[in-house]
């Protein structure tokens, strides 16, 4: 696979955990000083959707191409889609009331497809990022802690786990496109 489309999907997975975590965790820090505050995080987590979206396309290249890579692949997708129409819904909301919705059904979905499909290609990542492949594993452990933790400190850990597993594969693509050690997954531990 060229170095280019390398640099692109390490990047958009670095992206993808800074931008959701600086929306994610703008809000933990910070609150909800105001409307325009809250767009500005709603702003960040929406571009770090958009990210994800960008690094898991770029990610299809550095599968084996299996069947179960390819269903894997679609299930993220496929919950990328729902945390779309999740965004669409903060964003509507937002104007509309200035309040973030209560209703979280959208996300919960999204990020469960994403949950299987990253159990699905992550082990297909294997020969292209030697023990980086086990990344997607710790952003699912994070998932499943942050979904399933309801709504406390707790379900915060879990998405920062998330969060920085996607900065820590974006690092691993890069150094594989660089020539470098085949894993970041060292800077994780």
């Amino acid at each position: 696979m060229p170095r280019r489309s390398n640099r692109r999907t390490g990047v958009a997975a670095i992206l993808a955990g800074l931008l959701i975590f600086a929306g994610h965790g703008g809000e933990l820090i910070f609150g909800s000083p105001s409307d325009l505050v809250d767009g500005v995080f709603v702003g960040l987590w929406v571009a770090g959707i958009v990210a994800l979206g960008v690094a898991l396309w770029g990610l299809r290249d550095l599968t084996t191409g299996s069947r179960v890579a390819r269903i894997g692949m679609r299930f993220a997708l496929a919950g990328l889609a729902f945390l779309g129409l999740f965004a669409i819904q903060l964003v509507i909301e937002l104007i509309r009331t200035g309040e973030i919705p209560e209703n979280f059904i959208l996300f919960a979905i999204g990020f469960l497809l994403v949950l299987v499909g990253q159990l699905l290609f992550a082990r297909e990542l294997r020969a292209a990022l030697g023990r980086g492949w086990l990344l997607p594993i710790v952003a699912v452990a994070g998932l499943v802690v942050g979904l399933g933790a309801g709504d406390n400190p707790v379900h915060d850990v879990g998405l920062i786990f998330f969060e920085a597993a996607w900065v820590a594969l974006g690092l691993a693509v890069l150094r594989r496109g660089s020539g470098g050690p085949e894993s970041a997954l060292v800077l994780v531990v």
